[in-house]
């Protein structure tokens, strides 16, 4: 066969490749690869055996399938950063099989290309931001999204198996999404119905046996990955230790993501009829919980329904509503420059929405047919999307107001949100434009919505970098001290000793967090330090962790051992925990022995009077 038709008959993927990576090559060549968040640290730390000593495949916040699978690899070479290269393949991986969907939709080289640059503009100036600073959130939905562009882009015309076959790797990204972060999966699952509902809505006639099968057979397939990925982790976490953890890190997350925990002087009935006094209701403040063995899933559960109710009684349901609304329309609807705006998402999607109602008009119909039916084709067309686009519109605006209610909107559930509908708006659009009949029409309409995209993304594109790089720049600083710190705590002379560190210390300096680079300075052993506190917290992880140096009891091991040490940082107060051990009848004495950076403090602690 003759090169050149080989290399026609790849030239999909060999264009979607290339543009990927190019994508990737810039985006490594200007910044560097974070993880967004010190949760995702810990994430990586527990995967990699740096928080116990032994790569885990319990790694709390993800599905035990896919952390084992991960932690597998930390097994096999440790030394190499699998977390981060599974997230980037993830987030490349998607954007190379969206591309190479789109191109199909092209029938000339140079329209192939157009498609290609328009794609790769709007991932810069779009996504950047999570591509170099990557969070396991955004990664859920960026799969979920592929799976439902790549499902409504399936071939109509396919038979019941080969349409079948087509989406295996659907149902499979889906199932992937769900084992990374269950909770996000789930939340834009309405989203992917619509796309399914819609797909379904588009055949000529809709209840015949061969279309049930087509689509039953995916969304069984879908709903089974669900159901496997849910059973072998219940199966995991079957232990009555991680039972009694996840309950204890269920109740902790409703308590701090959803809740405001109440004050001790204005509800001291209901926290001395639990058996928490003012010194150990602060641990709840400060998130350093972690020191009072006797905070456990009861408590904290009995917390968070009490900040409920009373959340509840402050601002009832119906009274709330109207305030959300309001914020749902002004963040949807506000421009550049406008406080609270989600700009650029939300212009993005709302020209996705224009664009796919545009789009309809003229599909499909030949000048013949128009002629016999009359312009009543036309209305069909509109017909046809509108409410397509009305029942994704109504499904979206479902989803916020529920996040908007919840006062839970952080970017990386937001920005999630607008991919996921925004990738289901541009596969509205290409089946449409597939559908154009006039060469002519079709061509135009290509070259208008290349345009208006990449005008838009050319726009975004230089204050995304921008901010990409004052971020980096920020981060770098943040870093450079925490860097300071761990490399005193693990140097050799200081290995032997462990160090507990408040959380607040742990988490930012200056509003900025701290987390690792992805690539560079990799070391996967053993940390001598824990924070007081978090989302691991109490874990049978930690209890492995403090076996490791002799440590059974934080409280007591900070009191009593002469190689445990407290670490804050100097803006952080610590009369808290003076006040702790005196509550407790075990008042202590602290002695600073280090400081590091000008930031971060070490203490020696031991008992009064000693």
């Amino acid at each position: 066969m003759d090169i050149k038709v080989r290399l026609k008959q790849k030239e999909n993927w060999i264009i979607a490749f290339a543009a990927t990576a190019v994508l990737c090559l810039l985006a490594g060549l200007r910044f560097d690869f974070f993880y967004d968040l010190n949760d995702d640290v810990l994430m990586k730390d527990i995967l990699a055996g740096v928080y116990t000593g032994t790569p885990e495949g319990h790694n709390i916040q993800m599905l035990w399938l896919v952390s084992a699978f991960i932690s597998l690899f930390y097994r096999m070479a440790g030394s190499l950063p699998w977390y981060g290269i599974f997230l980037c393949a993830c987030h490349l991986g998607c954007f190379f099989l969206i591309l190479k969907r789109s191109l199909a939709f092209s029938r000339t080289f140079w329209g192939k290309l157009a498609v290609a640059l328009t794609e790769a503009l709007l991932f810069g100036a779009l996504f950047l931001e999570h591509l170099v600073f990557a969070q396991y959130t955004v990664t859920c939905t960026f799969l979920a999204a592929a799976a439902a562009f790549l499902f409504y882009t399936t071939d109509i015309e396919l038979t019941a198996a080969a349409f079948i076959k087509k989406n295996i790797p659907v149902a499979f990204f889906v199932f992937t999404a769900y084992l990374i972060r269950s909770e996000m999966l789930l939340l834009v699952l309405p989203m992917i119905c619509v796309a399914g509902a819609a797909k379904w809505g588009s055949e000529a006639k809709i209840f015949t046996k061969e279309h049930a099968v087509k689509y039953l057979a995916v969304i069984g397939m879908i709903l089974a990955g669900i159901a496997l990925g849910q059973l072998t982790h219940m199966a995991a976490y079957s232990s009555p230790e991680w039972k009694s953890f996840t309950e204890f890190f269920n109740n902790r997350t409703e308590l701090y993501d959803f809740q405001e925990i109440p004050s001790y002087e204005e509800n001291r009935a209901f926290y001395e009829s639990i058996g928490l006094t003012e010194s150990e209701k602060i641990l709840f403040d400060n998130y350093n919980f972690g020191l009072d063995e006797e905070i456990d899933e009861s408590m904290v559960g009995q917390i968070a329904r009490y900040a409920g109710e009373n959340r509840k009684a402050e601002k009832p349901f119906l009274e709330k509503l109207p305030e959300k609304l309001k914020d749902y329309l002004y963040r949807f609807l506000s421009g550049r420059g406008k406080a609270g705006s989600d700009y650029p998402w939300n212009f993005m999607v709302l020209l996705g929405y224009g664009a796919a109602f545009v789009s309809a008009i003229p599909r499909k119909y030949t000048k013949e047919r128009i002629q016999q039916e009359g312009r009543m084709t036309y209305v069909k067309n509109l017909l046809g999307v509108s409410w397509k686009l009305l029942f994704l519109f109504a499904v979206r605006t479902a989803l916020w107001m529920f996040i908007l209610m919840r006062e839970r909107a952080p970017e990386r559930i937001t920005h999630s949100l607008y991919l996921m509908e925004f990738c289901i708006l541009a596969a509205f659009v290409f089946i449409q434009y597939k559908g154009i009949c006039y060469v002519r029409t079709r061509k135009l309409w290509g070259a208008v919505l290349a345009a208006g995209f990449s005008v838009l993304a050319i726009g975004i594109l230089p204050g995304s970098i921008e901010a990409v790089s004052d971020r980096q720049v920020r981060r770098e600083e943040v870093n450079g001290l925490y860097r300071e710190l761990y490399d005193y705590l693990s140097s050799e002379e200081k290995e032997r000793n462990f160090y507990l560190i408040d959380v607040y210390s742990s988490v930012s300096y200056g509003g900025e967090p701290y987390s690792e680079k992805m690539f560079v300075d990799v070391d996967n052993s053993l940390d001598n330090y824990d924070i007081m506190g978090g989302w691991a917290c109490k874990s049978p992880l930690q209890t492995k962790k403090f076996a490791n140096f002799g440590i059974e009891n934080m409280e007591e091991a900070l009191r009593e051992r002469e190689d445990v040490y407290f670490v804050r940082m100097k803006s952080e107060d610590m009369q808290w925990l003076f006040d702790y051990y005196e509550g407790h009848g075990t008042p202590i004495q602290a002695e600073l022995v280090e400081t590091i950076a000008d930031t971060f403090e070490i203490y020696a602690v031991f008992a009064a009077g000693r």
